[in-house]
């Protein structure tokens, strides 16, 4: 990638000069010497639909409330897709304790006041923006994230039953990815960054997404199953049958053979529970299962 210190737009609008890259699967993100703005560089899936996506959708996640990034310059050329946010500051949510998690899922509880009100003409998709043409059911929507190969196994038919329960839920804008890193505190404020798989659908997918989270991160950072407080999680809405997707999108976007590692008793298991302590008990000895047989976080 080209220098940043000498590059245009970046440098010929007066931003940067930006420090050395920090490397996530699907972006290179570096800091401004100054610590007055942040470059991001989208790599991977889809990089120029994701740069769209963010720098819409945090404009219209301000006029709801939410302390957004200001996106400063946004652009796609040799460099790829990138996108110049203001840099917010604060101290990342964790999980690290039990008190943290209590603090972080109320966190969750607060922006998704903000963020899951009804929303007239709301179609499920990607992004807050209006789509035309026919709109799909929730549950297309989701299962239309999987892979090709992923139709041909033999959890695919339970899933694809289970899922249209969704269909009835209103749908709301999301976030997409609140995990504890996304939200920071600032004193009283809170600041909620890294808009770019925000979507549109029922409010349970941002709520299951943090669950999600919670169970891997804290089992991939070596806490036994029994230890994770699952039961905090228990005031947020739950579903089954998208915990089960989740786990299966987040296993189909790892190493091909992975995803064979998911009995469909296993999503049986999952789609059919109907007590929220219950069904993330059984996600957490799945994922450590999993991590055992060497799947990467």
């Amino acid at each position: 990638m080209r220098s940043t210190k000498t590059a245009e737009p970046w440098g010929g609008q007066g931003l940067g000069p930006f420090g050395v890259a920090v490397r996530k699967p699907y972006s290179r993100t570096r800091f401004a010497t100054d610590g007055s703005a942040v470059l991001k560089v989208y790599v991977g899936i889809d990089p120029e639909g994701r740069r769209r996506r963010e720098a819409a959708t945090v404009q219209r996640a301000a006029l709801r409330g939410i302390s957004v990034p200001t996106v400063q310059a946004t652009g796609c050329d040799e460099a790829g897709s990138w996108t110049v946010f203001r840099a917010v500051h604060g101290t990342p949510c964790s999980v690290a304790s039990r008190k943290a998690t209590e603090d972080y899922i109320g966190h969750v509880v607060a922006v998704s006041g903000m963020l899951h009100r009804p929303t007239a003409g709301a179609t499920p998709g990607p992004g807050w923006a209006a789509r035309a043409g026919s709109p799909v059911s929730a549950s297309h929507f989701l299962l239309d994230q999987f892979s090709a190969r992923c139709r041909w196994l033999p959890w695919w038919a339970v899933l694809r039953e289970a899922l249209p329960t969704i269909d009835a839920h209103p749908t709301v804008h999301l976030h997409g990815d609140l995990k504890p890193e996304h939200l920071l505190v600032d004193g009283e404020h809170l600041h909620v960054v890294d808009w770019e798989a925000s979507a549109c659908g029922p409010a349970v997918l941002d709520y299951t997404d943090v669950v999600f989270h919670l169970v891997r991160d804290l089992l991939y950072e070596d806490v036994v199953p029994a230890h994770i407080p699952v039961e905090l999680a228990d005031r947020l809405p739950f579903c089954g049958p998208v915990l089960a997707w989740r786990l299966l999108l987040w296993l189909d976007r790892r190493r091909t053979q992975d995803i064979d590692l998911v009995t469909t008793h296993d999503i049986v298991r999952l789609t059919a529970e109907e007590r929220a302590v219950s069904a993330y008990q059984s996600l957490a000895a799945i994922v450590a299962h999993l991590r055992a047989a060497g799947v990467p976080r």
